[in-house]
């Protein structure tokens, strides 16, 4: 095995991979949950690597990419090659990918992610190759697919033991696996003309959803729709989301489409403007209010009629004190779910949470099973994102972009 060198800022300089696992396994990464990046880095360092059976055309052998040399410093574009791919594995003509808070964050070096590496974990496009076992199954090439942001479920971990006896299946549920792979974090992502996917953890796109369209739902919309199907709301049951920006504009058209009352919530002018510029008018939420106002409470409480509150709250923002008064709208309980990841850790009012007997629950992204349902819904209803288009030359930019206070929507990369 490799050594690595530099891991954790010199913390780990000749310490093999394996030993960096141990030092490290359950440490918890700033201004995130995730404890299981080096388990990613053990398993797809032992990954065999097949040759496909099936292709479009001759491939090229080498592609675009825009690649993290140094944390923090301008993505380089460079030519490299294109990459080998697994048995189970499908070979991916990139159509769009996305850039969201977890690449800047690996842009920064919060995950210490291994360099170089090609960022993105939000990638649509093209199949042009297929594994021999993926071909088994219903792959073929010509597909118009999106990817998750994890592949390579391990199977015998803890958290896939957990998932397949909880499910009653032979088959793991990725999310939970300790040594998944991660797109853009843990392996190359989606800055790139070809990226290889994982036959398990893609799904085949509604055919009128355009590859820019269809990104952002690759990690923002699988983030929301996850933090959903976690509340468990009641039927018709009216729902507040705190933070219009791209999860929330996804949180907000959901839930309508799931036939909830709606109410955004924001205190940024972009945000509380998005909210009303939805495209389709039956997905734009039944009231918009402005946060910062002092009886902004009070009026959420006043949408949500008898209750004394709404059901439930998704957070689409790590704002911590916008998180914690959250409880403050919620009935009797209630259910709060919030999807940021502040590094500060979250706070919460014990009184409102133990007195109205509130749940708070976490969620990280949704399954394939869970995708599969997302985008049925996409489909049926229209649902549409706010994004910002870049073209590949512009990629340098993105993380600049990216902390604009006023920007509005998602970045995406059309390639």
């Amino acid at each position: 095995m490799a050594h690595a060198t530099a891991w954790f800022r010199g913390e780990t300089s000749g310490m093999t991979l394996q030993e960096i696992y141990k030092k490290n396994r359950f440490r918890r990464f700033p201004q995130t949950s995730f404890t299981f990046a080096l388990d990613s880095l053990i398993h797809a360092s032992a990954s065999c690597k097949l040759p496909a059976t099936k292709m479009s055309t001759a491939l090229p052998k080498t592609m675009r990419a825009a690649r993290l040399m140094k944390f923090s410093e301008r993505y380089e574009l460079q030519e490299i090659p294109v990459p080998e791919f697994g048995d189970n594995d499908l070979l991916i003509k990139v159509g769009a990918a996305g850039f969201c808070h977890t690449d800047y964050q690996v842009w920064t070096g919060t995950y210490q992610s291994p360099l170089p590496i090609t960022p993105s974990h939000e990638p649509v496009g093209t199949v042009v190759a297929v594994g021999e076992k993926a071909a088994q199954g219903n792959w073929r090439v010509g597909q118009r697919v999106g990817l998750l942001n994890f592949k390579h479920a391990c199977g015998s971990c803890t958290g896939c033991t957990y998932s397949k006896k909880a499910a009653g299946s032979d088959r793991p549920d990725i999310v939970v696996c300790q040594k998944k792979e991660m797109a853009g974090i843990s392996h190359d992502g989606g800055f790139a003309e070809y990226m290889v996917a994982d036959a398990e953890t893609t799904s085949i796109l509604p055919d009128n959803l355009p590859f820019e369209q269809a990104a952002p739902l690759m990690c923002a919309g699988a983030t929301v729709w996850s933090g959903i199907e976690h509340a468990e709301l009641p039927s018709g049951s009216p729902v507040a989301v705190i933070g219009i920006g791209g999860l929330g504009q996804l949180a907000v058209q959901f839930l309508k489409a799931l036939g909830h009352p709606v109410v955004a919530i924001d205190n940024r002018s972009e945000g509380l403007a998005l909210a009303q510029e939805l495209r389709t008018a039956a997905l734009r939420p039944d009231a918009v209010i402005d946060y910062s106002r002092e009886d902004a409470a009070e009026k959420v409480v006043e949408f949500a009629g008898d209750d004394g509150g709404v059901a439930g709250v998704i957070v689409c923002t790590d704002n911590v004190e916008a998180t914690e008064w959250s409880l403050k709208v919620l009935r009797v309980r209630g259910v709060c779910v919030p999807l940021g990841l502040p590094e500060a850790g979250f706070h919460f009012n014990a009184f409102d949470l133990v007195f109205k007997e509130l749940k708070v629950v976490g969620s990280l992204v949704a399954n394939k099973k869970q995708l599969d349902a997302m985008l049925q819904v996409v489909d049926k209803h229209g649902i549409w994102s706010y994004v910002n288009t870049v073209a590949f030359e512009d990629v340098p930019r993105l993380p600049e972009l990216y902390m604009d206070k006023h920007l509005k929507g998602r970045l995406v990369l059309k390639m």
